[in-house]
C-alpha cells in the first residue's frame, strides 16, 4: 500500500472510490458503467487509476470482478469517505443559492421530454437551476467534453461516444392534407451539421430524388411553422412528432428513413448532482 512516510500527504479522487463501490456492487465494469452513466473503458480505466494510486490489485479480473483483500479494505474506506462527502455537499447545498446545470440538447429532444424529467428531479431538489442550451449534436459534443456544459443528449455521428440511450426512428412530416406538387422536394430542416439533415437527403439521394431546403433553423418552432405552411415537408424522431403534424412516407413515393442513435454525453468531470440528473433524463426516456 502507499508509503505516506516518504511521500507525504496526498489526495485520493473521490470518483475513483465511488467506481470502486459500484464495481463490487454490480460485479461487472458494463453494468457498473451503465450506473454511473460511462462507458466500460472508462470504468476499466478508473479502476487502473486507482490501483496504481493504492499500488494493489483491487479487482480480480479472472474470478468474477470480485475485489481482493487489498480491494476490501479500499471499499471499507471508501464508504465512510463518500458518506462524509456526500453529507458535506448536501448540507451547502441547502443553504447556498441554485445550483447551476447546464444541459445540451437539440431542440427537437428538448420538446419531447426534458420538461417532465427536470419537474420530477425539482421535486427532489429544489435548489437546481436549469439551463438548456440548444444546438447541433455536433456542438454540442464538443462543449460537453471542453466541461462548458454539463451534459448532453447528442445524435451519434462518425465515432461519437457516450451512453446509448435508444435508437430512435426517424420519420418524414407534414401538415395534415399536405399535396406535393411538381419539381424537387421541399425540406424544413435544422442545419447543415445535423445528423438528422444528412441522414434525410442521403436517403432522398439513394432514391434518386431531387429535393430543397427551403428553411433551416437551430429551433423547431420555425421548421414546423414552415412545415406548417403546406409548403415544405420535414424529418423528425417518431417520439418527436408535433400533434399538430402527421407522418408521411411511401404514399408520397419517400424513402424509408434508417433509424438514429441517441447518447448521452457527460462532461469529464460531471459530479454527483450531474451523474443522478444524467440518471433521471436515462429513466425519464425510457419511460416514453
Amino acid at each position: 500500500m502507499l508509503e505516506y512516510h516518504r511521500m507525504g500527504l496526498v489526495n485520493i479522487d473521490i470518483d475513483l472510490l465511488r467506481t470502486l463501490i459500484v464495481v463490487a456492487d454490480t460485479g461487472n465494469f458494463t453494468k457498473a458503467g451503465d450506473r454511473l452513466l460511462r462507458s466500460q473503458s472508462a470504468i476499466s480505466l478508473q479502476i487502473k487509476r486507482l490501483e496504481d494510486f493504492v499500488g494493489e490489485q483491487l479487482v480480480d479480473r479472472h474470478k468474477d470482478m470480485r475485489l481482493t483483500t487489498a480491494g476490501e479494505m479500499v471499499r471499507s474506506y471508501a464508504y465512510d469517505i463518500l458518506k462524509l462527502n456526500d453529507q458535506l455537499v448536501s448540507s451547502f447545498e441547502t443553504v447556498s443559492s441554485n445550483r447551476v446545470v447546464k444541459i445540451g440538447t437539440p431542440d427537437d429532444y428538448a420538446q419531447l421530454f426534458l420538461p417532465s424529467v427536470i419537474r420530477e428531479y425539482s421535486k427532489l431538489n429544489g435548489n437546481i437551476e436549469f439551463q438548456i442550451v440548444s444546438d447541433l449534436s455536433i456542438n454540442l459534443a464538443k462543449l460537453v467534453q471542453a466541461g462548458d456544459i454539463d451534459l448532453a443528449l447528442i445524435t451519434r455521428s462518425g465515432e461519437m461516444v457516450g451512453i446509448n440511450l435508444t435508437t430512435e426512428p426517424l420519420c418524414w412530416v407534414a401538415k395534415y392534407g399536405y399535396e406535393h406538387g411538381e419539381g424537387p422536394i421541399p425540406l424544413a430542416l435544422f442545419p447543415e451539421g445535423c445528423e438528422v439533415r444528412q441522414l434525410a437527403t442521403s436517403s432522398l439521394n439513394r432514391a434518386g430524388l431531387k429535393w430543397s431546403v427551403v428553411c433551416s433553423s437551430n429551433q423547431l418552432s420555425p421548421i414546423s411553422a414552415m412545415i406548417l405552411t403546406g409548403k415544405a415537408i420535414g424529418v423528425l424522431p417518431s417520439r418527436a412528432v408535433p400533434k399538430d403534424l402527421i407522418r408521411i412516407g411511401s404514399e408520397f413515393g419517400l424513402p424509408q428513413l434508417p433509424n438514429a442513435d441517441l447518447l448521452l454525453k457527460l462532461a469529464p468531470q460531471a459530479d454527483v448532482i450531474t451523474q443522478d440528473i444524467g440518471k433521471a433524463i436515462a429513466h425519464g426516456f425510457s419511460a416514453f
